[in-house]
This record gives C-alpha cells, sequence and structure tokens, in this order.
C-alpha cells in the first residue's frame, strides 16, 4: 500500500468532484484565506521532510517552556467539562478488526433513571453533550428518549451522535433531524466485500440507511451537521471511484479519508497489536518512522488533552480517564453516587492532571502506551480562550 494518504474536504455539489480538486474544494461558506491556508497546508504536507519537521516542532511546542500559553484556558476547563461524552452503550453490532470492542466482557447499557440523573446534572450549566464512542449509541433502546429528555435543557447547547450507520434509519432519522442532533458516520470501507470483511456487518444496509439519510438532511427545514469518516486499505484514488463515496460527495457534508497505515490506526491505548494487525492484512508501511504523529504520541510527555477536553462517562456510570479507555480500567469516580462537578473537580482527577503537568504520564498505567496522546495544546482546537466550545468547529468528536 501507498504512504498514508489523507484528504479532509467539505463539499455542497451536484457532483463527485474530480481527485484533483478534493484537497482544496472546501465549503463555500469558508473564506478566500481560509481557503488558502488549507490548500497551504496541504501542500507543505507533501514535502517528504514534513513529518520530521512537524516531529521537531511537536518537541518544542510541547515542551514545558509553552505550558504558560495553554494554562489559562486548562484552569477555565478545570472548573466544569465542556463536553460530556456518554457511553450509553458498549455494544456494537459491527466487529472491526481494528478494535478490542469484541473482547469486552462488561457489556450493558445505560439505566434511564440513571441518565436522567445525570442529564439533570449537566444541564445546570450545560455544553456539549456526544454519545458513542465504545459501543453503538442507536442500538439502545432508549435512544429517542434519551435524546428528546435534553430538550429540557437549553443551556446543553449542542448534541452530537457517532454512529457506525447500520441503525441510521426511518425508526430514528426523524428524532436526530427534529433535535439537531449531529451526525459523525465512521462508515470506512466503501467497497462491499472489503466493508464486509472488515467490520462484519451488512453493507447494503449501511449504504442504503446513508444514502436516504443524506437525502433526508438535505430536504429538512433545518439540516443538520454531518461528518463521514472513511479508513480503507485501498488508496485514496480507489476510494473516490467508488459509487457510495459519490453518493456523499453530491451532499453537504464533511469527510475524512484515510488510506490506513500505522499512523491511522489507534492501539487503543495498546489493547490493539497494531503490528500483527499490519502484517495480517499485509498493510505496507512505507511511512513507518519514529516521526510519524502516533509514533511521536507515544513518547510525548506534554499533559495529556483528555482530562481537560470532556468527561468519559461508561454505560455503568463511571466516570473513566478518557475515550481510549475501552475497559474502563482507570476509573475515576461514579455518577451514581457523585455529582459531575465532586468527580471534575475531585481529588482523583486533580491528581491525575497534577502527575501531567509534572510529565510524569508515564506513572499512569493506562498512559504508558497510548498513540492518541495529545498535547494539551490542542484544546485551542475545541475551545476558545472563555472555555467555551468553538463556534468554528461542528463536531467535539476528533
Amino acid at each position: 500500500m501507498n504512504e498514508t494518504q489523507t484528504l479532509e474536504h467539505a463539499t455542497k455539489s451536484n457532483e463527485s468532484p474530480p481527485l484533483a480538486q478534493l484537497s482544496t474544494d472546501y465549503s463555500k461558506d469558508m473564506g478566500a484565506k481560509a481557503v488558502y491556508e488549507k490548500s497551504l497546508k496541504q501542500w507543505i504536507k507533501k514535502f517528504s521532510f514534513f513529518p520530521a519537521m512537524d516531529y521537531f516542532r511537536r518537541q518544542v511546542w510541547d515542551s514545558q517552556l509553552f505550558d504558560s500559553s495553554v494554562r489559562p484556558l486548562a484552569n477555565k476547563l478545570e472548573e466544569w467539562p465542556g463536553a460530556l461524552l456518554i457511553d450509553i452503550t458498549n455494544r456494537c453490532n459491527a466487529k472491526c478488526v481494528w478494535c478490542p470492542n469484541p473482547d469486552l466482557t462488561n457489556l450493558g447499557a445505560m439505566d434511564m433513571d440513571l441518565y436522567r440523573k445525570i442529564i439533570d446534572d449537566y444541564g445546570r450549566r450545560g455544553g456539549v453533550v456526544t454519545f458513542g464512542t465504545f459501543g453503538e449509541p442507536l442500538m439502545d433502546k432508549h435512544i429517542k428518549e434519551r435524546i428528546n429528555y435534553l430538550a429540557k435543557y437549553p443551556k446543553i447547547h449542542k448534541t452530537e451522535v457517532l454512529t457506525n450507520g447500520f441503525f441510521l434509519n426511518d425508526k430514528i432519522v426523524p428524532t436526530l433531524l427534529e433535535n439537531r442532533v449531529g451526525i459523525d458516520i465512521s462508515l470506512d470501507e466503501l467497497d462491499k466485500e472489503t466493508f464486509e470483511d472488515v467490520k462484519k456487518m451488512n453493507f447494503d444496509i449501511v449504504h442504503n440507511n446513508i444514502t436516504k439519510f443524506l437525502d433526508a438532511n438535505a430536504n429538512a427545514k433545518n439540516p443538520v451537521p454531518v461528518n463521514i469518516r472513511i479508513k480503507t486499505m485501498k488508496t485514496i484514488e480507489e476510494t473516490v471511484e467508488q459509487e457510495l463515496f459519490k453518493i456523499i460527495a453530491a451532499h453537504d457534508c464533511s469527510v475524512v479519508l484515510n488510506s490506513i497505515d500505522d499512523n491511522i490506526i489507534s492501539n487503543w491505548a495498546g489493547k490493539l497489536d497494531k503490528d500483527a494487525f499490519m502484517q495480517r492484512y499485509q498493510i505496507i508501511n512505507k511511512g513507518k518512522t519514529r516521526f510519524t504523529h502516533k509514533r511521536f504520541n507515544q513518547t510525548n510527555t506534554a499533559p495529556c488533552t483528555q482530562l481537560w477536553k470532556w468527561m468519559v462517562v461508561y454505560w455503568d456510570g463511571s466516570s473513566v480517564l478518557c475515550c481510549a479507555d475501552m475497559f474502563s480500567e482507570t476509573v475515576v469516580g461514579n455518577l451514581q453516587s457523585n455529582s459531575i462537578s465532586e468527580i471534575w473537580n475531585g481529588p482523583v482527577m486533580k491528581n491525575f492532571r497534577k502527575k501531567m503537568i509534572n510529565r510524569e504520564r508515564f506513572k499512569i498505567p493506562i498512559c504508558q502506551d497510548c498513540d492518541i496522546h495529545l498535547s494539551w495544546h490542542n484544546l485551542n482546537d475545541y475551545y476558545d480562550k472563555d472555555g467555551k466550545f468553538r463556534s468554528d468547529r461542528q463536531f467535539i468528536m476528533g
């Protein structure tokens, strides 16, 4: 396979744009300056020296020398979580070959009374609520009730769902559109045979659901933001020729498209053996060096954004340290007995944040081999200086 190929674009057109335009054909709502900056970044990333240059840039920027530039924002976010990531269920119908979810044994779905308690608490000050990261939220039989309940609290100003698309059907789509729920679809492969091989679910159902949903959203009075993630074992050139990609590109949504390699797949805090995965699927890593983004993440000692970005809530009410803790190994409190503030500002979280600030990441077991460890400087990508979710972002995920 070729070196990592990444394509990020927002498209709104009547036909699929040619490949040559995709890296620069951004949303028509963007200004000329923003388009230029995006295009320039894409052009620079093509140079062979870019990974090494970016590696050394991150080493300097993530050093303690620049902690003072992000500390005021971190202090603000320590007062209250700007986002609540609720894993209402960790059950999933897909069995993606790069995901450790099939190894989970402690499976369940959140009790509605517990859910209401959590939302009643969070709704006082509000923020962003996003469903799903360890499981498939649209499998939950209470999903409509949960979404409708959020309407009680206008301070919960944004809601998102991360879904694989299998249950994104006529039973739930009206509720999602009526409540202005942003839809983040983890689609991945667009070739039927490859899709069913690596995700272990029916491609035709997902294809039809996404097509109908995009049409329904286009015809809605107030269309919701949509993001579609595609990580594929094919090349970008092959992928953009797929029928489903052309359908997606004809609608108003953002797309993040990557060819799979060592720098795209996450090791889920050491739970996935990426080398074995790459070998099994005969994926050649031409670009695998110590300079790659995820390799740097594994050695970076800067404070991790996860401890300030959001509160992650497991289906049983336990709050875990971050979104990589699929097996609920690092519990910082439980919302069955504690309030959000008691956990977020409690001694356990304070101790973990202190270790991070003191560059003691490797004293935290779950952090020792994590490759999604991003510096707290990335908090600026999600929040403004006052700790409010940035108005120019569509999703807290990603």
